[in-house]
């Protein structure tokens, strides 16, 4: 590859980084995008000096003058943000100058922009896509820099002095002092790669020690925030038409417990409703209330009903809500919210963060209910009472239906289980909602008339028709526990999964949870498209836990962990230095003991290494075919090594039939001095390979089988 060609390659390289970045974070839409994304292709294959001089100059400045005027609009009107029009003008300044390649300041703003891209894309976001656009921009700034330093060197001189280019195309070489002829292309990488890893392996240490300041600015996310569809804050039944769902990810989570050991129907609690009006489900007080902190958590519970405590690590990406998910029953929260409040429903909310990502832990009693110890004459809450056997007038087959269907049933606990078999298996699924817009009945209608509907309606049905027979419950929204990443061991939970179920109070456990909505279609994946989509969901967890969300605690987590680790390695490195010593101390005593001389076994155990060891020594012809074997293994990329290796055989072949080169003798003198001996045409041609490979080209080929090929002959010309 030539000079030319390759700093252009890397000049690229780094303007295509800064425009990733930038269009990575998804503030712009597809315009500018795709105009750079052409802008950078058609470069690449023009010849940009010769469109530059068949442009006047006149023409791109009022092009230019036109674009001010633009940006104005933009910003105002079109963008609405002058941040956003600010990048686009960016872009565009850019989008000219890749079309008018000419001079080397035309590069060096080239280089600049993208620069400037790379910051404005860490105001956005510091998403895995950044991080890999910013390893790419070290690296090929790196080079480029260096290349763009010498091509600007020699045009400096160039246009000083009238001599020829000490850096120039293949095609118009002169004489043999060309320089780079053609360009070290792999020495430049390679001194490239070494000076990134060089300042990676200096910031880490700065990066891991150095003491944590106000990073949420960096927490933003890529995109923008994300309007949980099938989730809300208030429940509408009625509404006609087709249920949009989307795959966006709204959160990562990650268990304390193995999938084999969470519970088959786990999911995320995210908000109650307790008030039914007949049509839509609200909360009846929803103001909130703050939660102490108690040993460095949110405590919200102080006992747990069941030994199964699990420990989950949230990751939410920004949001349209403030709501605190959980596995039921949440116990404690850690503090990295913030700030967290609790209602009356033991709904949990934290400061809105609709321009930032979130990440908290939750430990929650997964334990399930016993059946035998629910309790049907434990008294029950007056708040609860008051809140959640609230009953709308309705229609009254609603009722009839509800005693109908637990009149078998002998405990509360098994009428609400009779509830959630009976709509599992006599209704039916569906995200498209039928029925006559405007029903003043929309849960009548579901039940008697369409006999399908999706969660919101099967969950609202069973808490009505548990009200019905005097159980208290409520409506909750959250979400399936989502798709397991194999890779990074966690629960990537879409859009496409929310969903909405029914708690209903049973003592002594409190709020027991139920599903009546049957099982929903899954959405299968390939395992080949399943493994690259769990790869790179598992580094982006990993870049954003490990790399935006290192915290004080992280690295003091880091710190600690450094230490123990440190002390660990040094008590390894001292037991076995001990068990060394105590080994060596027994193999002396047996060595020097008068059984281990005495036994027959010790004769062949130290006879067969010492007989090999002689034979190597006093065997020349031995020694010699084995180093023959080993010889182009040991000097395979080394072939100066190998050279002086098979001559300094040769003179030890020689020297033993009493021919030795003096001191003064160079390796072909020597050679020519025993022309008229037999030995002396294969001496003669083994010097000169010898001379080949030792004084020519690094890259030479060792040519091993013709070296050992002229020893040969040089044996059997002696032997003759």
């Amino acid at each position: 590859m030539t000079f030319e060609r390759y700093f252009k390659l890397s000049s690229y390289f780094t303007i295509g980084a800064g425009f990733v970045a930038i269009a990575a974070t998804g503030s712009l839409n597809w315009i500018p995008v795709f105009s750079f994304a052409t802008a950078l292709i058609v470069s690449c294959f023009i010849d940009t000096a010769r469109l530059r001089e068949r442009i006047p100059v006149w023409f791109l400045n009022c092009l230019s003058i036109a674009y001010l005027v633009f940006f104005a609009v933009d910003a105002i009107l079109l963008s609405r943000s002058f941040y956003v029009a600010a990048i686009h003008l960016i872009f565009f300044a850019a989008i000219l100058k890749l079309l008018t390649l000419s001079k080397n300041r035309d590069y060096f703003l080239l280089y600049l922009i993208s620069f400037t891209e790379l910051l404005v894309a860490a105001t956005l976001t510091v998403n895995l896509i950044f991080g890999i656009c910013f390893l790419i921009f070290l690296f090929s700034g790196i080079q480029t820099f260096i290349l763009f330093e010498m091509r600007r060197s020699n045009t400096r001189i160039q246009n000083k002095i009238n001599i020829r280019p000490f850096v120039a195309p293949r095609d118009l070489r002169w004489a043999d002092m060309e320089l780079f002829s053609p360009f070290p292309v792999r020495l430049l990488s390679a001194t490239s790669i070494g000076i990134t890893l060089l300042i990676l392996v200096v910031a880490l240490p700065l990066f891991i020690f150095l003491p944590r300041v106000a990073t949420g600015f960096y927490r933003q996310p890529s995109g923008k925030t994300q309007l949980v569809s099938g989730f809300s804050e208030s429940v509408e039944l009625g509404r006609i038409g087709s249920i949009q769902q989307s795959d966006a990810v709204v959160m990562r989570v990650r268990t304390s417990l193995p999938p084999s050991r969470t519970p088959a129907d786990l999911k995320w609690r995210g908000i109650a409703f307790d008030h039914y009006d007949g049509r839509t489900w609200k909360r009846s007080n929803p103001v909130p209330y703050p939660v102490p902190i108690q040993e460095g958590y949110f405590k919200l519970e102080d006992t747990a009903y069941g030994p199964e405590l699990m420990r989950q690590s949230f990751f939410l990406e920004a949001l349209s809500t403030n709501v605190v998910f959980a596995a039921h029953k949440a116990l404690a929260v850690s503090r990295e919210t913030g700030f967290l409040a609790r209602d009356s429903e033991e709904n949990l909310f934290v400061r809105p963060h609709i321009q930032r990502k979130l990440s908290y832990e939750v430990i929650s009693d997964t334990s399930s209910p016993n059946p035998v110890l629910v309790s049907d004459t434990a008294a029950i809450p007056a708040n609860v009472a008051e809140t959640c056997l609230q009953l709308p007038p309705l229609d009254i087959r609603i009722g009839n239906l509800a005693k109908q269907v637990t009149a078998s049933a002998e405990s509360k606990y098994e009428k609400a289980k009779a509830l959630e078999h009976y709509l599992r298996s006599h209704y039916s699924y569906t995200l498209e909602l039928t029925g006559a817009p405007g029903s003043r009945d929309p849960l009548a209608m579901f039940l008697f008339d369409t006999r399908e509907g999706h969660c919101e309606y099967f969950a609202s049905a069973m808490a009505i028709m548990l009200r019905y027979i005097g159980i208290p419950s409520r409506l909750v929204n959250g979400f399936h526990a989502g798709d397991y990443n194999r890779i990074g061991d966690n629960w990537i939970v879409r859009q496409y999964h929310a969903h909405s179920w029914v708690e209903t109070y049973l003592p002594p456990y409190g709020w027991i949870e139920f599903d009546p909505t049957p099982a929903q279609r899954l959405y299968h994946q390939t395992a080949f498209v399943r493994f690259f989509a769990d790869l790179a969901d598992a580094f982006d967890l990993w870049w954003w836990e490990r790399i935006v969300n290192y915290s004080a605690s992280s690295q003091y987590k880091a710190v600690v962990s450094l230490h123990s680790l440190s002390d660990s390695i040094i008590n390894s490195v001292g037991k076995m230095v001990l068990h060394a010593y105590d080994e060596s101390g027994k193999g002396l005593s047996w060595i020097v003991s008068p059984r281990a001389v005495s036994t027959p076994w010790s004769v062949l155990y130290w006879g067969i290494p010492l007989i090999f060891i002689m034979a190597m020594i006093l065997v020349r012809p031995l020694r010699r075919r084995i180093l023959n074997r080993i010889r182009p293994i040991l000097y395979r990329n080394r072939p100066c090594l190998y050279a002086g290796s098979f001559y300094s055989e040769a003179l030890e072949i020689l020297s033993e039939h009493g021919m030795v080169r003096a001191p003064a003798q160079t390796p072909m003198e020597f050679a020519l001095s025993l022309g008229n001996h037999p030995v002396g045409i294969p001496l003669i041609t083994l010097t000169r390979l010898y001379n080949v490979i030792r004084f020519g080209p690094p890259d030479a080929a060792p040519r091993s089988k013709k070296a050992e090929d002229l020893l040969q002959s040089l044996r059997m010309s002696l032997s003759d």
